[in-house]
């Protein structure tokens, strides 16, 4: 096993937990069998009501660490940020599983690869359908992505915390259950981000699962935060662009108003943008600051 001669934790495993008896032993278990031994749990009960905290207190392995947060989830989120110790911070829901490698090579490729911020993965899902869920490898198409789903899967997430400190970016209130899409699109407009191609973790499916139960308002929210990337992206053309003066002076002010008469959906519009500014990165007429 992998672990540190550093007195600094490498990895902090960000758990929020809420109701979640049946999953959270099988969950926290999962962590304890890495094959990188250098980490920390916390388990972020965000207000329980039912025996999560009985059973994460029951462990007696150091690591794992129980903190009783208020029924607030960003609030929850940001504090485990706040308070953890490693040097990287792990995502992970309370009801999925981690594969064993998941923290040692995503730990040896971020050190490898010091220009990226965050590194995902792979995931594979169980339960109410299986199926290999993938995501786009390089920082490039990651960011184009954006603007049509969110291409980063969060129980995959591996951050360098230090970046998020420096630069003060947080899990957002008014994004619904949408928070991790946002955070990602904050992160990939001042680093790199990258998915490594195996999987990494096992996604549980259920009909009571927060994606499900708030499907609705998470897209309410994933229709700004794709708004907020096309913006973005316009914001980088080259103003010597001989495409500049047409976008901002009659493409963008007429779009505006077909979308106030509702020509366009979401279905529509997106992909679509998706399109141009794909081009327009081709061309070299947008450059990244």
């Amino acid at each position: 096993m992998l672990v540190s001669d550093k007195s600094k934790t490498l990895v902090s495993v960000l758990i929020p937990v809420y109701n979640s008896e049946k999953f959270i032993r099988e969950t926290v278990d999962s962590v304890l069998g890495q094959t990188l031994a250098d980490f920390e749990i916390l388990l972020l009960d965000d207000g329980s009501a039912d025996k999560s905290s009985e059973i994460i207190k029951s462990y007696t392995d150091i690591r794992v660490k129980y903190v009783s947060c208020t029924h607030d989830f960003i609030k929850t989120l940001n504090h485990g940020i706040d308070i953890a110790k490693g040097k990287y911070i792990a995502l992970l829901d309370h009801d999925d599983l981690m594969l064993p490698h998941r923290l040692k090579v995503q730990y040896e490729y971020m050190e490898d690869n010091p220009n990226i911020v965050v590194c995902g993965g792979y995931m594979y899902s169980f339960g109410m359908y299986s199926r290999l869920m993938k995501a786009p490898l390089t920082h490039l198409d990651i960011i184009k992505t954006m603007i049509i789903h969110c291409p980063m899967m969060n129980p995959t997430g591996f951050i360098r915390r230090d970046v998020l400190i420096e630069h003060n970016l947080r899990y957002s209130y008014g994004y619904s259950f949408a928070a991790d899409y946002k955070l990602w699109s904050d992160i990939a407009q001042i680093g790199e981000i990258a998915n490594i191609p195996e999987v990494f973790t096992l996604y549980r499916t259920y009909p009571e699962q927060t994606s499900i139960k708030y499907l609705a308002e998470s897209e309410e929210a994933a229709g700004r935060i794709r708004l907020e990337m096309v913006e973005y992206f316009i914001s980088l053309v080259k103003e010597d662009s001989k495409y500049y003066p047409v976008l901002m002076n009659r493409f963008l002010p007429a779009l505006d108003e077909l979308g106030e008469e509702g020509f366009f959906s979401s279905n529509t519009l997106f992909p679509f943008m998706h399109e141009l500014i794909s081009g327009l990165l081709e061309r070299g007429d947008i450059v990244f600051k």
